[in-house]
């Protein structure tokens, strides 16, 4: 249960943390009957182990995606269910996959400024916006960073996120009249865009978890309203300004 909560917490599809849970518990030959339920927020699991039927639950936090992890736990469950590791081990090795440390904060700021740059070339931006969505990417993943510091909930997150890129995609159009305010706020929202999120709730649904996959579209209308706000807010202030 803990491998699969872990699964989902970092960003990986449902029916494969249900297919993963239930493959390492029918691998231990005294337990029967295994059934799985996951969502995004929760996992049920219902085992029979000696004539008794178990039912346990455990909740699940929102952690992003982190490929990495998702990767290491798919290498972990393959061992656990090929009889490579023993229960105790595999306690400890997931205990220390828990405790990994993401990516640091200047390289995690390095790339999310390089991705933005690159989705403002690619939608029609010159170099000079390349450069400057650069470094609006960058502030944006520290900023991200600091609002992850206090669980914020992924609307506000996604808000402010927005918030900081249009403000700041303002003041260098204004200050340089040569870049395209249009183009550094495409490039830099992407990174906000929950695009995998979406493409794993449609996953779901054609794998049959039709409540997870619903779940995971409603979130991502949510995040694209908060979006839309945040840049709208910072448009019609920029009318007013200008009127």
């Amino acid at each position: 249960m803990t491998t699969g909560q872990m699964l989902i917490k970092n960003g990986a599809e449902i029916y494969r943390a249900e297919d993963t849970i239930e493959r390492m518990i029918s691998s231990m030959k005294s337990i029967k009957e295994v059934d799985v339920f996951g969502l995004n927020s929760a996992i049920f699991v219902s085992a029979e182990y000696e004539n008794e039927t178990i039912t346990m639950f455990k909740d699940i936090e929102n952690g992003g995606v982190n490929l990495n992890q998702i990767d290491a736990l798919n290498t972990f469950s393959r061992r656990f269910v090929a009889g490579e590791i023993s229960i105790q081990d595999a306690r400890n090795e997931l205990i220390a996959l828990s405790k990994a440390t993401k990516r640091s904060l200047p390289v995690t700021m390095f790339f999310t400024g390089l991705c933005s740059a690159s989705f403002a070339v690619l939608f029609g931006g010159t170099w000079y916006d390349f450069a400057y969505t650069f470094f609006v990417g960058f502030i944006l993943n520290y900023c991200m960073r600091f609002t992850a510091r206090y669980n914020v909930s992924f609307f506000p997150e996604s808000f402010i996120g927005t918030l900081v890129v249009s403000i700041l995609a303002l003041i260098g159009v204004k200050a340089m009249p040569v870049l395209h305010m249009d183009m550094i706020i495409i490039g830099a929202i992407m990174p906000l865009v929950p695009g995998m999120a979406v493409t794993n709730s449609f996953r779901d649904i054609i794998s049959g978890d039709y409540v997870s996959g619903l779940i995971g579209i409603t979130k991502g209308i949510f995040v694209a309203l908060a979006i839309a706000l945040g840049v709208g807010v910072i448009l019609n202030l920029e009318k007013m300004i200008g009127a």
